[in-house]
């Protein structure tokens, strides 16, 4: 479950008006979310107004976390507490875990919670109240350890406490603590420890976090992001790599995202963001992102025009086409395990996570040409995402 990266949005007036014009569900929404707020009553309504504040309160507290020498409270701020949500809010924590020692394996975690009711893979979570440093939420975990293996997908309890968050299910345990740039996660299942992490900052301290926000109105996201280094346990086996863990405040509906993270044995690592909404079959971007972090010059390269084509196969092994700017990104993914995840509220969204090798890759920077051969064999996750979810 990931989903927003960095501070820019671009939505223009033209496709406002095309997703108000055709797009019935979305109005529906806006209509039904403004005639709520309007007949509110007063006293409520500036309650709720107010909680929208506190979240993105203060821009000048957000530029100072960006800062080194405050990105440690700022960070730890974000993983270690809860948000007071105001309706249409949620909040979850993401870990992803690959492998560079060239096999296959990747580890997940997610969990997280609702300002509202909602059906999580046909189990009913309730709106979560905070009471004694817990609240109600929705676990997921699992990983390709050679074989794929499912860990939890259940209702759980989430406590944040003395910076360790907490999520307890019928089976699980997941225990993530420690203070920036240091962190555990240690996982038992009916009693068996069956994951322990230790995860530290990377070498290359300028592509390791971040803390960014972005709000329009009463709707936007806040959140915190971990590229770090990772070695330790799971399943009775040696696992080290590259790890991402985020925490995510968002306020507004679900909409359609593409999003990958592919993870290269030299370090080096490609992620692409392109949230949309389709109408009449056509896809519109709101915003387009690849960036191609290059571990052997330590550089950050940003490109633009990103396309993402998928092709289905009779096996099943889905594969990607992702291209940018005119071919100077050419990447060939292709699917070799998947987990399925539903989300119902008045509507559904549903949201798959594909485990992806790299067949083909190729990056042109203004001075060389990067290959499979540079960087290794790559492997990761593509989202694959549909529907709408308040």
């Amino acid at each position: 479950m990931t989903a927003v990266s960095g501070d820019k949005e671009l939505i223009t007036t033209t496709l406002e008006e095309i997703i108000i014009t055709e797009k019935d569900r979305l109005l529906r929404f806006i209509k039904e979310r403004n005639d709520y707020i309007r007949n509110l009553p007063e006293i409520e309504k500036k309650a709720f107004i107010e909680s929208i504040g506190k979240i993105k309160e203060n821009k000048g507290k957000i530029e100072r976390l960006l800062l080194k020498k405050e990105i440690k409270r700022g960070i730890d701020d974000l993983l270690f507490s809860f948000e007071e949500l105001p309706l249409f809010g949620k909040e979850y924590w993401f870990m992803k875990f690959t492998a560079t020692d060239g096999s296959r394996r990747q580890f997940f975690l997610t969990f997280g919670r609702s300002a509202g009711d909602i059906e999580v893979n046909g189990k009913y979570v309730e709106n979560s109240r905070i009471i004694d440093d817990k609240t109600e939420g929705y676990c997921v975990s699992w990983a390709y350890d050679g074989i794929q293996r499912s860990i939890a997908d259940d209702l759980g309890t989430i406590e944040v406490k003395n910076e360790r968050v907490t999520c307890m299910s019928k089976d699980i345990k997941a225990e993530f603590y420690g203070s920036f740039p240091e962190y555990m996660l240690d996982i038992s299942k009916n009693g068996e420890k069956i994951c322990f992490l230790d995860i530290k900052e990377p070498t290359d301290n300028n592509y390791n976090s971040e803390v960014s926000e972005q709000f329009r109105g009463l709707f936007g996201y806040r959140l915190a992001n971990l590229y770090f280094d990772f070695e330790g346990v799971l399943f009775e086996k040696g696992f080290s790599g590259k790890c991402y863990a985020q925490k995510v405040i968002v306020v507004g509906p679900f909409i359609p995202w593409k999003w990958s993270r592919i993870v290269f044995r030299n370090g080096s690592i490609l992620t692409y963001y392109i949230p949309n909404v389709e109408i009449g079959g056509v896809e519109y971007n709101i915003y387009n992102s690849l960036d191609f972090y290059d571990a052997e010059t330590r550089r950050m390269y940003r490109f633009k025009k990103a396309k993402v084509n998928e092709y289905p196969s009779e096996k099943g092994d889905k594969r990607w086409i992702i291209t940018a700017e005119g071919g100077k990104v050419f990447m060939v993914t292709k699917s070799y395990c998947k987990e399925t995840f539903s989300f119902t509220n008045n509507f559904s969204f549903r949201y798959v996570e594909n485990l992806v090798d790299v067949v083909d890759f190729q990056v042109e920077t203004e001075d060389r040409v990067i290959t499979l051969q540079e960087t290794g064999n790559g492997l990761g996750m593509v989202e694959d995402t549909s529907g709408f979810v308040i």
